[in-house]
């Protein structure tokens, strides 16, 4: 009697030991499972924080910049007007010409410069329509004679967006590629692949020029205000590329890949409000 007592106490003992290792396992997984959700609050907690810093930084900025440029912009209208009578007086001077064309170049310049300032500095509500995304992007690939454009348009092209912006994004994307292949060599013609394709709820396209690479280290904060690894330029292009992005509900990203940088864009269908 007392061994079977003592066989039944071992077949217990046994399975309370099983039971107990399942429980601990159990556990085990539980915990794992509650630090990767952690880890990822915390993943999250921090892109949130970094992009709250990072809006806190761009607002200053604006408000700093446009001060600025308001400031810059009243006595550039005087220079203007002084360099229109100064063309009138001197209208037998080839010589005296030719400096005033430089100089009203360079006002041109440093006038688009304080429009991108003011309208990176801008918080305005845009308008959404229909429009079709492949006809602005063939209306920039014409105008843009410094490149040679490869389209492979294969989307549905039809988007809620508002038609200003859309143009001045791929605007500022071409020209930028256009300034960053001429820093590298000015004789060669830029070339440009640009891609449409479906995706999900929306339209993903992809604008490769292949040229130089972007420094990995600016890659992260390239679309932050005056950024840029050209030797022209103000680096407020893709800036503005970003604001406008954000206020379609769009997301933008950039990578190296072999032959030179791809700037990826996928656009909803419907804008989320």
């Amino acid at each position: 009697m007392s061994n079977v007592s003592l066989e039944q106490k071992k077949s217990d003992l046994e399975a309370l030991f099983y039971k107990f290792n399942e429980a601990s396992t159990k556990l085990e997984e539980k915990y794992a499972q509650l630090l990767n959700e952690t880890e990822e609050l915390r993943r999250q907690l921090q892109i949130k924080t970094e992009e709250a810093q990072r809006c806190e930084r761009l607002a200053a900025l604006g408000e700093t910049a446009a001060a600025i440029a308001h400031e810059i912009r009243n006595p550039l209208g005087a220079i203007k007007l002084f360099v229109s009578l100064l063309r009138t007086e001197i209208q037998g001077s080839v010589a005296g010409r030719e400096y005033i064309d430089q100089i009203e170049t360079s006002l041109i310049r440093l006038d688009g410069v304080i429009t991108n300032i003011l309208h990176c500095s801008k918080d305005q509500k845009l308008s959404f329509a229909p429009l079709n995304l492949h006809t602005i992007i063939v209306e920039q690939a014409k105008v843009l004679s410094e490149a040679e454009l490869n389209l492979k348009l294969n989307a549905n092209p039809f988007i809620i967006a508002n038609e200003s912006g859309v143009r001045q994004i791929f605007v500022n994307l071409l020209n930028n590629a256009v300034q960053a292949n001429s820093s590298i060599d000015s004789k060669a013609k830029c070339q440009i692949n640009i891609t449409s394709d479906d995706y999900e709820d929306g339209v993903i396209v992809k604008i490769h020029n292949k040229g130089a690479l972007i420094p990995e280290k600016l890659i992260s904060k390239l679309f932050e205000p005056f950024v840029t690894n050209k030797s022209t330029g103000t680096g407020l292009g893709l800036a503005i590329v970003k604001r406008i992005i954000d206020q379609h509900r769009a997301n933008i990203e950039v990578c190296n890949l072999s032959d030179g940088p791809e700037f990826k864009i996928k656009f909803l269908r419907k804008i989320r409000e």
